[in-house]
């Protein structure tokens, strides 16, 4: 059985992978960065953010994680600006896609998204915002 709502940062730890708490610029919700010589990559998450959010931009970089993990280095900031709301990089598409079915697995969602779960009591479910909840089903074809 899935446990929900999954924890990024604790999984995070178990791939030996630091995360911490920063302060960022309100444009940056956070950022992961692994050097040449690093065994393991670090992110930083934005300590002004709400928890939801660094969920999501944990599991964000986590994406970033699995899709460069054979790279010697590698560097990825998660803005929030016009350029990644227009969802141009595929690499920043790719990672929102993997955080969003991390955190929002979309088997669990259909099935209790068809049951009538309200999208407020899915959003707590899963631990995240309405509005990501909103974009996961508009995504899935849902609503």
């Amino acid at each position: 059985m899935l446990d929900l709502p999954i924890d990024p940062i604790a999984l995070a730890s178990k791939l030996g992978i630091s995360v911490s708490l920063g302060h960022l610029d309100d444009g940056v919700g956070g950022l992961i960065t692994k050097g040449a010589g690093d065994e393991r990559p670090s992110i930083i998450l934005n300590s002004a953010d709400a928890p939801n959010r660094r969920r999501f931009t944990c599991a964000h970089e986590l994406g970033h994680f699995y899709l460069n993990s054979d790279d010697q280095a590698y560097g990825y900031i998660d803005r929030r600006d016009d350029l990644s709301s227009r969802g141009e990089d595929s690499n920043e598409r790719w990672a929102n896609q993997f955080a969003a079915e991390l955190l929002m697995p979309a088997v669990v969602v259909q099935k209790w998204f068809g049951e009538g779960w309200t999208l407020s009591k899915l959003a707590k479910e899963f631990g995240v915002s309405d509005i990501a909840m909103t974009y996961r089903l508009k995504n899935l074809g849902l609503a």
